[in-house]
């Protein structure tokens, strides 16, 4: 398994669906043992056996019905309404076989029980065969809409992992993983993003989130980290790269239709570059966390510059980078609002930095696993909006620092970076 892992929940058609016909397997067909063989297929077939054997037990309710409860009722015709009433569980073949019983059932029924004219047994047996034919048709339609479903699944989960590129492998020193899990699980895109970079600078790491969902959330998005990816090669400070992607999606806008304010996303930069400490920016993103020593900060910086693609509505802007304290054994946990802003069925926010002080021990990818395992089932499984993880742990010790190696309280702000940046370094 590779450092980056997309989790995009993939859904697979139930089983019974994708046996048609020609796929299916009789029990007992192999195996030197016919006992063996088919106490196996039907822990295979367990949930499909519990549908069939609930199925023809109504088939048989109704045909005892029809011939020791009342002679007046027209029992077979009630036989007819079994097909279509499973046609949501079973696959067409199924349905068929339904069918056919209910419709043998009736044959009986209106010969040996019904009073009525030949006309009228003809109309209930008519009945019961229309009847049949429309659950075999439902069923057959809901496979062909589940297929369809699965090839539209397909493609948009190969767009998604388009977009987000893997994460370079080799990374010294750091320990990167990344989860994204989509709130629209039928399409599964959405607008969250994640890069990160090894440039000649240092590593490069983006977070964002892109108004909206949807092809143009997910065009957006590619645009703005194929942007990033390049840029982080050519601008060794935070501030340019952030001008960068604000140009990039100001010029989206003016390629588009609509108001220039309608296209905006949330990002939050990072450098490492620097043995004990990191570089980081904010356009209006979700506050990243830091843990050390069993405690988690939230990294609230003085000054968040708008997000992305609203410069144009204010007079000026201001992209400052701070530098905070980032030392072996150090990780940091950048998220989307889909984990902040994730409620349980109470209306409660999960307590993202509360929760995660108990994973502060284990590696990046553990981190991750565990955070987005655990927003899934404090919202019930029902997200309403995206959520993307990237947790970076600071692993490698250089020989010159040591261990323990902390932040030296006389280091100086990076060249062109904002004082306050050593508040938030002895904060974290």
């Amino acid at each position: 398994m590779t450092r980056q892992e997309l989790d995009l929940c993939t859904d697979d058609a139930p089983s019974a669906d994708r046996r048609t016909g020609a796929g299916r397997t009789a029990p007992g067909a192999s195996g030197p043992g016919g006992k063996t063989s088919l106490r196996a297929w039907l822990r295979r077939n367990r949930s499909a056996v519990r549908i069939g054997a609930a199925a023809y037990g109504v088939l048989l309710a109704l045909f005892c019905a029809g011939l020791f409860v009342d002679d007046s009722m027209p029992g077979a015709v009630a036989l007819g309404i079994v097909p279509p009433a499973f046609a949501a569980l079973c696959p067409p073949w199924a349905v068929a076989r339904l069918a056919a019983v209910a419709a043998l059932g009736a044959t009986y029924l209106t010969t040996e029980y019904d009073d009525a004219g030949a006309g009228t047994k003809a109309i209930h047996l008519g009945v019961v065969v229309g009847l049949g034919a429309v659950g075999v048709w439902a069923s057959a339609t809901r496979v062909h809409h589940t297929l369809q479903l699965g090839q539209a699944r397909s493609a948009t989960l190969i767009l998604q992992r388009t977009v987000l590129e893997p994460i370079p492998a080799d990374l010294p020193g750091y320990e990167v993983s990344a989860l994204y899990l989509p709130a629209d699980l039928e399409t599964k895109v959405g607008g969250d993003l994640f890069a990160v970079v090894r440039s000649r600078h240092g590593m490069r790491v983006l977070m964002g989130d892109v108004r909206g969902k949807g092809i143009g959330a997910v065009t957006t998005a590619a645009t703005l980290m194929a942007c990033f990816r390049e840029a982080a090669h050519y601008e060794p400070s935070l501030p340019g790269l952030a001008a960068r992607l604000e140009e990039r999606i100001a010029q989206i806008d003016e390629e588009s239709a609509g108001p220039a304010d309608e296209r905006f996303a949330t990002a939050v930069l990072f450098a490492f570059d620097d043995p004990t400490h990191l570089r980081m920016l904010s356009c209006g993103h979700t506050p990243p966390i830091h843990l050390r020593g069993g405690r988690a900060v939230e990294l609230e910086l003085p000054i968040n510059a708008p997000p992305l693609g609203t410069a144009s509505l204010y007079d000026e802007v201001e992209y400052a980078e701070y530098r905070v304290s980032y030392v072996p054994g150090d990780v940091l946990v950048v998220v989307t609002d889909g984990v902040t802003e994730a409620r349980d069925s109470a209306g409660r926010f999960y307590p993202f930095g509360e929760r995660l002080i108990r994973w502060s021990h284990h590696g990046s990818q553990r981190i991750a696993h565990e955070l987005i395992t655990d927003v899934t089932i404090h919202t019930g499984g029902r997200l309403h909006d995206d959520a993307a993880v990237l947790v970076v742990r600071k692993s490698h010790v250089d020989a010159a620092d040591g261990p323990d190696a902390g932040p030296d309280p006389d280091t100086d702000p990076d060249p062109g970076t904002n004082s306050k940046a050593d508040q938030v370094a002895d904060v974290a």
